[in-house]
């Protein structure tokens, strides 16, 4: 038997916090969501200004990272290059999963125990804001 790694209330907040930091410094008006290892939501947070529909994309996003392990820009140059079957993961979760740039997994030792998703921006923007968050996860190894 395994132990499985799990994100705890205070690993959220903590993530969040410095994602939310970033997003600061970029005045950008985003929404930001953390899932656990099966792609269940374990906090949403929607920042002022942010459109509502962001919410559901960031909690799709991060989804799909935490199902896949990888990060959802990936997957999208692969839809977008010779990986088009792709597409049909989101039917096969039977929940809303994008493969949209800014979906991140939350890796320790090498096992996805989540993911974090941002959404409101440019795949760009949105990337680097989650990376923000993930990389203020100490055991965390992108």
């Amino acid at each position: 038997m395994r132990t499985i790694p799990a994100l705890e209330l205070a690993d959220c907040q903590h993530i969040a916090a410095a994602a939310e930091a970033m997003a600061a410094q970029h005045q950008a008006t985003v929404s930001l969501a953390i899932c656990d290892g099966g792609g269940h939501p374990l906090l949403l947070l929607r920042l002022d200004g942010a459109s509502p529909s962001s919410a559901a994309v960031a909690l799709a996003k991060a989804r799909m990272a935490a199902l896949n392990g990888k990060p959802t820009a990936d997957q999208e140059a692969a839809i977008n290059g010779a990986r088009p079957a792709l597409l049909q993961l989101s039917v096969v979760f039977k929940e809303a999963a994008v493969a949209m740039g800014g979906g991140l997994p939350l890796l320790h030792n090498g096992v996805c125990m989540g993911a974090i998703g941002v959404s409101g921006m440019t795949p760009e923007l949105d990337a680097a804001i989650a990376a923000a968050g993930a990389n203020a996860l100490p055991s965390n190894s992108l």
